[in-house]
């Protein structure tokens, strides 16, 4: 891994992370992308990408920390925590199941392609939702268990976890000012347990990285964080204004794009 990989990817976690285009599936292709290019990518399993998304939920926290304090502050926190909770739960239901699968995807960029299509047709469908009224104070458990499994099939690369989630919430009845929030929210704990368990897993690799990744994982950290802390706000524009399902042109054109471009080059 070079510094200028790294800052590129990190620029690209931030951004992606939260518009409704697949993080994953853009890592993915950028490593491949490189590998294509002749400038070979290399890093201890998936951690990298795992430190990657750390920081971008650094960034939900930073832009969300007044909401927090507000919610904390008149006593809708305890509520807020169980929503979490069970919407956190319902993810790893479906997630650690497949994780072998989708870790395997990360390197067939046919399947990356076809998930990029899946999030086109789920991004493309809150052109029509979103006439619920269901705030924070009357969001149900149901609703974010719901919201929470689906976010659980954001482990492929190339389904957008921002698009499903809020796709999944807008047809659940959620009210689209809270929706985006929710989503931002709820992707902190999914994203901390699984860094967790990538640090555990790649422990003995990471050991070995030496002190060079973990300087170029403080600069691809640094800016997913300040890239992340712009798509926040642009995402949260767009989903107020009801034109978040632009995005699901930009998917479906890459994910076709993908997919002739893996039959062109493979061997």
């Amino acid at each position: 891994m070079t510094w200028w990989q790294a800052l590129i990817l990190g620029t690209l976690q931030g951004l992606t992370e939260f518009l409704p285009v697949s993080s994953s599936g853009h890592l993915a292709l950028s490593q491949m992308a490189f590998v294509w290019l002749g400038t070979p990518f290399s890093q201890p399993g998936v951690a990298f990408d795992a430190i990657l998304h750390v920081a971008t939920s650094v960034a939900i926290v930073w832009s969300e920390r007044r909401q927090l304090s507000r919610w904390f502050g008149c006593g809708d926190g305890p509520r807020l925590l169980l929503l979490l909770t069970v919407g956190t739960l319902a993810t790893a239901a479906v997630a650690f199941p497949l994780r072998g699968v989708a870790k395997a995807a990360f390197e067939n960029v046919t399947v990356v392609a076809v998930c990029l299509l899946i999030t086109a047709v789920l991004v493309l469908s809150t052109r029509w939702l979103g006439r619920g009224h269901t705030t924070e104070a009357t969001t149900s458990w149901r609703q974010a268990v719901a919201i929470g499994l689906v976010q659980g099939l954001a482990v492929f690369p190339g389904i957008s976890r921002s698009g499903a989630t809020i796709a999944a919430g807008l047809g659940a009845g959620l009210d689209r000012k809270w929706v985006a929030r929710f989503s931002f929210l709820l992707s902190v704990p999914a994203i901390a347990g699984v860094t967790l368990v990538e640090l555990i897993t790649e422990r003995e690799a990471l050991v070995a990285a030496g002190d060079s990744f973990w300087l170029y994982a403080a600069l691809g950290g640094f800016a997913a964080a300040a890239t992340g802390l712009i798509a926040i706000r642009l995402v949260i524009r767009l989903v107020n204004s009801q034109r978040f399902h632009y995005f699901a042109w930009y998917c479906a054109a890459l994910g076709i794009l993908v997919l002739v471009a893996g039959w062109v080059v493979a061997p």
